[in-house]
């Protein structure tokens, strides 16, 4: 059995967003200002991480400029609803603004961080 890869992008209000599927991972690639107003965005990858059912879930915040409060809920939330299912879920890439919040909200002890 081969290892398939599906990718798949989306322009959300700030808020861009592609996925690629390869082996086990879901490769979730965010782009720009990840703010409320993208509230749509994240329930699509919800339900595109409970289509896919990956065993791993990559967020890459490598070109992400800002998140806020209400964003990081979201990727909480996603994060609940895959940890329920046994997926590991990752962050990775993140620098500036994104990073600083990342750190100290100490996502590191809900996310993998890479």
């Amino acid at each position: 059995m081969g290892i398939s890869s599906v990718q798949t992008d989306f322009r959300g209000t700030d808020m861009d967003y592609a996925f690629e599927a390869k082996g086990g991972t879901l490769a979730v690639r965010l782009n720009g200002r990840m703010t409320h107003a993208d509230y749509k965005g994240f329930r699509e990858i919800l339900a595109r991480i409970n289509q896919d059912r990956p065993q791993r879930v990559t967020f890459d915040l490598t070109t992400v400029s800002f998140i806020d409060s209400s964003a990081l809920g979201m990727l909480l939330i996603v994060r609940d609803a895959a940890v329920q299912d046994k997926r590991d879920v990752v962050l990775k890439g993140a620098s500036g603004q994104a990073e600083t919040l990342i750190n100290v909200g100490k996502l590191h002890n809900y996310f993998i961080i890479e």
